[in-house]
């Protein structure tokens, strides 16, 4: 049925929410503010880095304090890039079945691009047709255009493809781009966001895309 799946990074197919959490704290603490605890993160990712800074800095300091710490982010993330990182349990096995049963593989990733092919290439070497993070190319997710752009250079029509996420982010830009939404439970969102969002389909484990793909 499905001659593709675009996955999302953070969230699906790793767990970087040790090394998002790091990274912000490091900048929080140089700046003298509060920091956060790692499951206050959650919901403050998936709208790209200018966003999760945005939302980590105190409401009161976020005008005059952005750009500052946007800096220090991007040179404490890339310094810890692979702090406390590993794939979800069975997603290298699925990834791996996927491939030698010839299903095209994509990430689309709100993560900037450098870093996104970076950690891809690091765990996951061989597997991916096309990697596509923030590169200012195209909007940042849930705009469907990147979506759009990989299924095109898969030769594919978007109805062809899978959309594999954590978020409602992720579920809207399926939606948005005519591709099937299928959510995962454990990722840093709830399964009642995803279900809001318009997932067609919700998976408990890695395996259960297997079996959406080979029905």
């Amino acid at each position: 049925m499905y001659k593709a799946v675009i996955f999302d990074l953070d969230g699906t197919l790793l767990d970087t929410l040790p090394s998002l959490a790091y990274a912000c704290n490091s900048v929080l603490e140089s700046l003298g503010h509060p920091q956060h605890e790692l499951d206050d993160y959650r919901l403050m990712v998936g709208k790209g880095i200018p966003n999760l800074v945005w939302q980590m800095l105190p409401e009161a300091c976020r005008e005059t304090q952005h750009a500052e710490a946007l800096k220090q982010y991007y040179i404490s993330y890339e310094q810890n890039l692979f702090y406390e990182l590993a794939p979800y349990p069975a997603i290298p096995d699925l990834l791996t079945s996927l491939h030698e049963r010839g299903i095209k593989l994509a990430v689309l990733s709100n993560k900037v691009q450098e870093y996104s092919e970076q950690l891809i290439r690091s765990f996951f070497p061989g597997i991916f047709d096309c990697i596509l993070g923030d590169s200012k190319d195209y909007p940042l997710k849930p705009d469907p255009a990147s979506a759009t752009a990989i299924a095109a250079s898969l030769g594919l029509d978007n109805s062809e493809i899978l959309f594999v996420g954590d978020s409602n982010v992720d579920m809207m830009t399926a939606k948005n781009a005519g591709m099937t939404a299928c959510g995962v439970s454990w990722g840093f969102r709830s399964r009642e966001e995803l279900q809001a969002a318009g997932a067609d389909h919700i998976v408990e484990k890695a395996e259960d895309i297997l079996e959406l793909l080979v029905k």
